[in-house]
């Protein structure tokens, strides 16, 4: 019994966690379920601010949906440089995100609040990635692999680590 008692804060975050992250994960399954052989409204938006970034930049995009799959095409000045689909919505990184938060919160409404704020900035974040990526494989389509790879999901994964810290050391008091 005192084995339980010196690993319950393991064992209550753990919890926590993997209960959060199923349920998020059945939530946005359920979602993307209703979109079936369809480019879901995430991804629409996802490709929507993109080409509004593009623009603010006066680079001339599209993201004109694709013919034989669910996504978007990334087109950069008059280039296809690349597809937009559902794993490009950071879903799966903000669903990870809030189930820290939320697991390793002490306040659920300072935990909540973050968690929110955090969601909003990483999915800023991964608009810039993805017009950043965009544009790279459009002048330098030598280096796709490395960028889309290593590079780029180590920005958001990155920064999501970063916002973790913050979480932990200033917020989460």
């Amino acid at each position: 019994m005192s084995l339980l008692k010196t690993y319950k804060p393991v064992l209550v975050f753990t919890a926590k966690f993997a209960g959060t992250y199923a349920v998020l994960v059945g939530l946005y399954s359920l979602y993307l379920g209703t979109w079936e052989g369809q480019t879901d409204p995430l991804t629409r938006f996802v490709g929507e601010n993109v080409n509004r970034l593009f623009g603010l930049f006066h680079i001339d995009a599209a993201t004109p949906p694709l013919e034989t799959e669910s996504g978007l095409k990334l087109i950069v000045n008059d280039k296809y440089v690349g597809r937009i689909v559902e794993g490009c919505t950071a879903s799966s990184v903000i669903i990870m995100f809030v189930a820290f938060v939320l697991a390793f919160g002490k306040s659920l409404k300072k935990s909540l609040v973050f968690a929110l704020v955090g969601s909003l900035l990483i999915f800023i974040v991964n608009i810039f990635r993805i017009a950043f990526l965009g544009y790279l494989l459009y002048a330098f389509p030598a280096w796709q692999d490395v960028a889309h790879r290593i590079v780029f999901p180590a920005l958001i994964y990155g920064f999501v680590v970063m916002l973790w810290i913050v979480f932990i050391k200033k917020y989460n008091e």
